[in-house]
């Protein structure tokens, strides 16, 4: 089911590099899904790709607690996309492993239309894109 849509309001959050605010991100897109207008199993498919695109930033792209990560929502061209961003650590820093891992940005793009991944002497940049009427 689509639920109507009206103007999506372009939004951001940025959090500190720590697992337990995973759950304050995914929330945030959640909400942002269901402003867009997503049914509710793409909604679903939007929080699990944010929770391993964070999970990934911070993982991977933070060298403390202090580092921060950004995520950016905004309509583009009848699809809803998704910016999520660090500051390209090694990873190495405070967060120990819970799990063998590795399989979270292929998660990403089973679940998602789009996925693209750039890296710079910035950090990294992973988007991933909704499609409103994906099939």
């Amino acid at each position: 089911m689509l639920l109507s849509a009206s103007v999506f309001e372009e939004r951001d959050l940025s959090i500190p590099a720590d697992l337990a605010r995973i759950g304050e991100a995914r929330d945030w897109a959640a909400r942002a899904a269901e402003d867009f207008g997503l049914a509710e199993d793409a909604r679903f498919e939007v929080r699990l790709a944010m929770s391993e695109a964070v999970t990934n930033a911070i993982l991977h792209g933070s060298g403390s607690m202090r580092d921060a990560v950004a995520m950016e929502a905004r309509e583009e061209q009848d699809a809803l996309v998704f910016e999520v961003r660090d500051c390209g650590a090694d990873g190495t820093g405070h967060v120990p492993r819970l799990h063998e891992g590795g399989r979270g940005l292929e998660l990403v793009s089973l679940v998602m239309d789009e996925v693209a991944l750039d890296r710079d002497e910035q950090g990294s940049v992973l988007r991933f894109v909704k499609n409103r009427h994906a099939s």
